[in-house]
């Protein structure tokens, strides 16, 4: 499991508040704190991949989303702030190195607002939805979806 995000941006420390209240977990646990193509070096051929990150669908601040991979939207500024989406950092090792890529993905996003602040300025429902985002990745853990 992967949790991105950078801890002095605004909403998109939610990543990485998950990353410190699932510490531990019954599963292996990583923090990015920026995603892109990073991730592929973390990967290690495990069969499902969770990834917990702040994304912008469209919906209110603090909406957790929890999208398996056939759902999974292409990229655009909308599903992350890190200018490629998971979808194409997953397709592109597939390409690149076959035998690390996850059989599975599922992606729990906290929608977010505020990408362009510190910290400090986290939006109040992004802050509140950490515990519900946290549940939401021990569901999935505890229901055998995971690594």
């Amino acid at each position: 499991m992967v949790c991105i995000g950078n801890e002095l941006v605004a909403d998109d420390a939610a990543g990485y508040e998950v990353y410190r209240r699932l510490e531990p977990l019954a599963a292996r646990l990583e923090y990015l704190g920026v995603g892109g193509f990073d991730l592929l070096a973390m990967l290690q051929g495990e069969a499902h991949l969770i990834v917990v990150d702040a994304v912008q669908l469209g919906e209110v601040p603090g909406a957790v989303h929890v999208i398996p991979w056939q759902e999974l939207p292409e990229a655009g500024p909308e599903i992350s702030v890190h200018g490629v989406g998971l979808r194409e950092i997953i397709e592109i090792g597939r390409l690149l190195f076959p035998e690390k890529m996850p059989e599975q993905v599922t992606l729990v996003g906290i929608e977010g607002r505020c990408f362009n602040r510190t910290r400090e300025f986290m939006t109040g429902a992004v802050a509140g939805a950490i515990d519900h985002a946290v549940a939401e990745v021990r569901r999935l853990v505890q229901g055998g979806v995971h690594e």
